[in-house]
């Protein structure tokens, strides 16, 4: 699974703390132009979303559209970048503290595992697609899986803060690793996010977690 962040928490550098959000100029204007590519991108592919198609569906004109973004790449970015905010929204909103590993563990991962199991879980397989074959978005990737595995290792560091920084950010990938994992198998299987059929993976991810935290050294 492709992890992408925006600019602005990128730019944050304590991963734990509260997210800041600016409102940008012509917000609804900007967000319905989005919504739009997001649209295109998940039921025609990245090859048929284009600015004028976008602009002629939002009775807009191409310079009107590009006063936001000046190219289809700029765009397609955002929309990333946006969908991308979404988890690591969920995950700024928990408390980790040693005394409630359960709780803390069991709200990520169902969190997370509920979202991948939408149509987001789509739209990040087109990512990673995209990743593959253009620099601009391999760079976007590489970004995105450096932050949050930064916020995992942090994570690693207040749950678990015996262990040494190398073995913190060992146990960090192999967490990043389950998350992806789950959530590929969830696609695959077809499970929506509010299927019974969900709660095995969550329960399953959440006690390996849990386990590993406990056990490794």
């Amino acid at each position: 699974m492709t992890y992408y962040v925006s600019a602005t928490h990128r730019a944050k550098g304590d991963v734990m703390g509260t997210p800041q959000k600016q409102m940008p100029k012509g917000e609804a204007r900007r967000a319905a132009i989005m919504a739009e590519a997001r649209r295109g991108l998940l039921e025609d592919g990245y090859p048929a979303v284009s600015l004028r198609m976008i602009a002629s569906t939002l009775g807009i004109s191409i310079g009107n559209l590009q006063y936001y973004f000046a190219t289809k790449d700029d765009l397609i970015e955002a929309v990333i970048a946006a969908e991308t905010d979404k988890p690591i929204g969920f995950l700024w909103e928990i408390a980790w503290v040693p005394e409630n590993a359960d709780q803390c563990i069991r709200k990520a991962v169902e969190s997370l595992l509920r979202h991948f199991a939408s149509d987001a879980g789509k739209f990040y397989a087109i990512a990673e697609f995209l990743a593959l074959h253009n620099p601009r978005y391999a760079r976007l990737k590489a970004d995105g899986y450096a932050f949050v595995l930064g916020y995992v290792v942090q994570l690693v560091g207040v749950m678990a803060p015996h262990l040494a920084p190398a073995s913190r950010a060992g146990l960090a990938r192999i967490l990043v690793a389950l998350i992806d994992g789950a959530s590929l198998q969830l696609q695959f299987a077809r499970t929506g996010p509010d299927d019974g059929g969900i709660d095995a993976p969550i329960d399953d991810v959440s006690m390996a977690m849990k386990h590993l935290l406990e056990s490794w050294e």
